[in-house]
């Protein structure tokens, strides 16, 4: 793996990125799942006010290269100790557990969740991808499609949400 090229599991074209930032203006954006920053990095450049913070789990990258700041924390007490202060709570990939979950409840119901990556489509048991678990696609509803993602597979996706 190159030090020169970002890990990212989502499509972050630079339309994505220009349309999303536009998505996002005006609002405070606090990210959970932040990896090695490169999403957050991006946004910033476009003028959103982000807050990036992530777990450092073996998987996402920042070993290689952090491409922006990102605070060492996990997603349910990134919530707890900032969501007060954000408007809009920024997920990338999540891992497949019930942290998503707990951050969620946490977050509450009166406020967006963007959510990037594999999203169940259905309410069967069991049918959950590979970000985060069913009780967490459970809790929540999909509010509006980000119609200008382009997926790499037939589950990834951009949408707003809300728990329910």
């Amino acid at each position: 793996m190159s030090s020169q090229s970002p890990v990212a599991f989502g499509n972050f074209t630079p339309d994505f990125l220009d349309r999303l930032a536009l998505d996002l203006a005006g609002k405070r954006v606090l990210e959970i799942y932040g990896g090695n920053g490169y999403f957050s990095s991006e946004l910033a450049k476009r003028g959103v006010n982000i807050r990036s913070t992530s777990l450092f789990s073996g998987h996402d990258g920042h070993t290689e290269k952090m491409w922006g700041p990102v605070e060492e924390m996990d997603a349910v007490k990134a919530v707890m100790t900032y969501g007060d202060d954000y408007d809009i709570l920024l997920v990338s990939w999540p891992t497949t557990t019930e942290e998503m979950f707990r951050a969620a409840l946490v977050w509450g119901n009166d406020k967006d969740i963007f959510f990037i990556g594999e999203r169940r489509r259905n309410n069967t048991w069991g049918a959950y991808p590979g970000c985060a678990s069913d009780n967490f696609f459970d809790i929540i509803t999909v509010k509006r499609s980000l119609d200008y993602y382009t997926p790499r597979n037939m589950l990834d996706d951009a949408c707003v949400m809300r728990v329910k």
